[in-house]
């Protein structure tokens, strides 16, 4: 009986240190929503916290247009109807924009997930890129003067025979430009550079 009372005993004495080293559960009083700093002998208004927000625009923060995706460096817009070059430049530029430029991979690559994103993994789309008979070399329709171009299907800046380009995406060709006859209707890709 002294062995069942002992144990009984140091039972209870364990329980009642056990509570009396786990504190209650206590409400911490809500901090003021503006809270003032001395400041030498001024009272002041602390700043405000740092933003978690990229601002590398300098606050300005870029959008597209309704029904246009932002991506990097551009704004997009896939339009799936079938036009000649000059119609899909005009159709371009009556919603706010240009044909596309692509100016390296990123680009590309930007433009093969909007058309992904429209259900179009694969064609022939065009593009911004034009020339001349009287000048030979390629140009963006977009004004930037930026002469740069992602690659090209066959390894060279394009068949003198044409003068528009288009953009390839197919199992071999992925986001090649490639010249092309003007008069060839195809879908084509809208951009707005963002700057």
């Amino acid at each position: 009986m002294k062995m069942m009372t002992g144990f009984l005993h140091v039972c209870v004495m364990m329980t009642f240190t056990h509570s009396l080293s786990v504190p209650e559960e206590t409400t911490v009083p809500a901090l003021p929503e503006e809270t003032t700093v001395p400041d030498g002998d001024n009272w002041g208004t602390p700043p405000p916290p740092p933003s978690t927000e990229d601002d590398s625009f300098g606050g300005w923060h870029p959008s597209c247009p309704d029904g246009w995706s932002m991506h990097s460096q551009q704004c997009l817009l896939f339009v799936p109807k079938n036009m000649i070059w000059d119609d899909a430049q005009n159709n371009c530029q009556s919603r706010g924009g240009q044909l596309a430029s692509v100016y390296n991979d990123l680009q590309a690559d930007e433009i093969h997930e909007e058309l992904k994103r429209a259900g179009h993994d694969h064609g022939a789309f065009w593009v911004g890129g034009h020339n001349s008979p009287g000048n030979p070399s390629w140009s963006w329709s977009d004004y930037m003067g930026i002469s740069a171009f992602a690659d090209f299907c066959n390894g060279d800046t394009a068949k003198d025979e044409h003068h528009c380009l288009q953009i390839t995406f197919s199992e071999e060709k992925s986001g090649c430009l490639e010249s092309m006859d003007c008069e060839t209707e195809l879908p084509s890709i809208c951009g707005n550079i963002i700057m």
